[in-house]
């Protein structure tokens, strides 16, 4: 499966009528990160490179290692973030956050289940697979 990076927003930030954000929009936000070195950051500084755009260039506020936190503070008007989609779509549905694509921006990433090779449990393993995609199929009903 993949997921995607996107900004979440509270639905009171004044980007989140827009159907697409910037970068140069994001620049003028304050923003609520992962910590660096985490996949998600990486991910997203490496997009930013590849416009040749540096994370310097905007206005960090705090970053954060557990994503629950950050929602919570986006979901509060305290900043922006840069967000898998998978991760926010419980609070979309809800009409609790705003999620929007980045112009230009294509943060793609694959999702794995990984397992030890003598894992003796394959009925566990089927039924977390069927599960999965079972929440796969439901939250892409929900599009940005």
């Amino acid at each position: 499966d993949t997921d995607y990076l996107v900004c979440a927003m509270s639905n009171e930030n004044r980007l989140s009528k827009k159907p697409m954000v910037t970068l140069n929009d994001l620049q003028n936000e304050r923003m609520i990160l992962r910590r660096a070195g985490s996949a998600t950051m990486n991910l997203f500084i490496a997009s930013l490179e590849s416009l040749n755009r540096s994370i310097d260039a905007f206005h960090v506020i705090l970053e954060v290692d557990n994503i629950a936190t950050i929602k919570d503070l986006v979901r509060k008007n305290l900043g922006i973030s840069i967000l898998p989609k998978s991760t926010c779509m419980d609070e979309v549905s809800k009409g609790k956050m705003t999620i929007l694509p980045i112009e230009n921006m294509s943060m793609i990433r694959e999702t794995k289940i990984v397992y030890q090779k003598d894992f003796s449990h394959p009925r566990v393993l089927s039924d977390l697979t069927d599960l999965y995609a079972k929440i796969s199929r439901k939250r892409n009903k929900i599009t940005v």
